[in-house]
């Protein structure tokens, strides 16, 4: 291995949960339901990649804001897995997101508490972190919403430091935070196809736009744009290239994190020295893996090693 990639991945996300996962055997909605199992985990996208990383044989460090009990809930859930943490405490509890499971009619409903706004104190914390973060590691993975007011220069901010330190980026966002860092020419960027057309402000109603969309995300700065669509058809799209990316058929069973976990496999596997299309082939096949698993972030290498041969990339131009 290089002296780069034995630096660990540093995954930002300014707003990290504490996960619960409950399974119900039947919702009936508007009548008392008993969960069947109710599973609590560290969420929030970054703290799924590292997961993911973390079981792929990463070292990750994860960095963002934490407070409260929930807070120490979710550092302690990383910490027992061996995933390195670098937060910055506020005095605002970390927020509690719920994923109800149907497991009758299979359908998946997410319940999503808005993050807290940290505080000019803590804007300042996490920007005197970021420059020694930076420096100790070989690749850094920018990824989720910013809480409401947010300032939309965040990532900007990170992605000049990344590029200023000749540290490789990788974002997974949309909207304005997402369009402010491409001026710093980020590696990958990555979007569904909904955040691709709220980012670029464009409907998206077929495979030709959002090509067009993507492309005028790379003609703006990005290297290299994934858009997905869970397990429909997928675009991979640079200046000069453009492939088609297919995701195995599955049944899903949470299909919550499976695109955090997408992110997470193509940054291990471009550590590995894999070009962008065969990064974003085992990407999908991480993707894939998490969501026959109740929990995100919970990917099993074997299930990745057996989806990876049914993963379709086609270079189309």
């Amino acid at each position: 291995m290089t002296k780069t990639t034995e630096k660990p991945i540093l995954c930002v996300g300014i707003t990290p949960c504490l996960q619960r996962t409950l399974q119900f055997a039947q919702l009936e909605l508007g009548d008392v339901n008993r969960a069947r199992a109710v599973t609590v985990s560290a969420g929030g996208k970054a703290c799924t990649m590292a997961s993911v990383l973390q079981t792929l044989g990463e070292a990750p460090l994860v960095t963002g804001f934490l407070g409260g009990d929930t807070g120490q809930l979710v550092e302690a859930y990383l910490q027992a897995r061996n995933i390195g943490c670098n937060f910055v405490a506020t005095r605002q509890p970390t927020r509690v997101c719920s994923t109800i499971l149907d497991e009758t009619t299979g359908q998946v409903t997410e319940l999503v508490e808005e993050a807290a706004l940290p505080s000019p104190d803590d804007w300042c914390q996490f920007d005197g972190k970021l420059v020694a973060l930076l420096v100790e590691c070989g690749m850094v993975v920018i990824s989720g919403a910013l809480p409401p007011k947010a300032p939309d220069y965040i990532y900007a901010n990170i992605a000049q430091k990344a590029v200023t330190l000749g540290v490789p980026l990788l974002i997974d966002s949309q909207k304005t935070p997402l369009m402010n860092t491409l001026p710093y020419q980020p590696l990958m960027i990555k979007l569904n196809r909904r955040e691709l057309a709220d980012t670029c402000q464009v409907a998206i109603e077929s495979d030709d736009d959002m090509i067009r969309a993507a492309r005028g995300l790379v003609a703006r700065g990005a290297q290299w744009a994934l858009v997905t669509q869970g397990p429909r058809t997928g675009w991979l799209v640079s200046a000069q290239e453009l492939w088609r990316c297919q995701p195995p058929t599955i049944q899903a069973v949470n299909p919550i994190g499976a695109g955090d976990s997408t992110t997470a496999g193509v940054a291990y596997a471009l550590r590995q020295g894999q070009s962008m299309p065969d990064a974003t082939r085992f990407g999908l096949a991480c993707g894939t893996a998490d969501a026959l698993t109740v929990v995100p972030g919970q990917v099993n290498r074997a299930e990745v090693q057996r989806l990876l041969p049914w993963v379709k990339l086609e270079k189309v131009g």
